[in-house]
C-alpha cells in the first residue's frame, strides 16, 4: 500500500468520484448532500502517487439512531467510493480508507460508526467488523437497497 495515502480533502473533491461510482445509474445526480460543509465533517480522500484522488469518503457527527445510550457519539460514513479503473479495485484501497476514517472518528472522541451501506459492497462492511442493525430499505436517493450497519464499540 506504499504507493496509496490517506488524506484530508475538501467537499469539492468528493464530487468527481460521488457522480462517478455512487450516482451511476440510479436517478439522481446530486452530489453535494447536506452536512458537506459544516466544520464538524471529515472528508477523506485516498491519493496514489500521482496525487490523483482514487478513494473518498465523508464522515458527519452524528449519533446512529440504533444507539440509544445517553452521550453517544457516533460519525456517519457516507459516501465511500473507490474509482472504478482495474488497477485500483481489490488493490486495498476501500480497506485503507475506512481503517483510516474509524482510527479517525476514535481519536475525534466517536464511540461507534454507523452508515447504510448497499447491499451489493454489504460484506466489505461486515468483514471490517461492523454490524447490520437494519431491515433491508431502497435509498430514495439512489433507488438501490441498503442495510444500515454499526460498529459499536470503537
Amino acid at each position: 500500500m506504499a504507493e496509496y495515502r490517506v488524506v484530508p480533502i475538501g467537499a469539492a473533491d468528493t464530487h468527481d468520484l460521488r457522480l462517478r461510482v455512487l450516482r451511476a445509474g440510479t436517478p439522481s445526480s446530486d452530489v453535494e448532500w447536506p452536512g458537506d460543509g459544516l466544520d464538524t465533517t471529515m472528508h477523506l480522500g485516498v491519493v496514489d502517487h500521482t496525487n490523483t484522488i482514487v478513494a473518498i469518503s465523508t464522515w458527519l457527527a452524528m449519533p446512529s439512531p440504533d444507539i440509544a445510550e445517553a452521550g453517544a457519539t457516533g460519525m456517519q460514513l457516507r459516501g465511500m467510493a473507490t474509482d472504478p479503473s482495474p488497477a485500483t479495485r481489490g488493490a486495498g484501497v476501500g480497506a485503507l480508507l475506512l481503517r483510516a476514517g474509524i482510527d479517525s472518528a476514535r481519536e475525534l472522541g466517536a464511540n461507534h460508526v454507523w452508515a447504510n451501506a448497499r447491499t451489493a459492497v454489504l460484506g466489505f462492511y461486515t468483514r471490517a467488523g461492523f454490524e447490520i442493525v437494519s431491515d433491508e430499505f431502497i435509498s430514495e436517493a439512489t433507488d438501490l437497497p441498503h442495510y444500515r450497519i454499526l460498529l459499536h464499540p470503537l
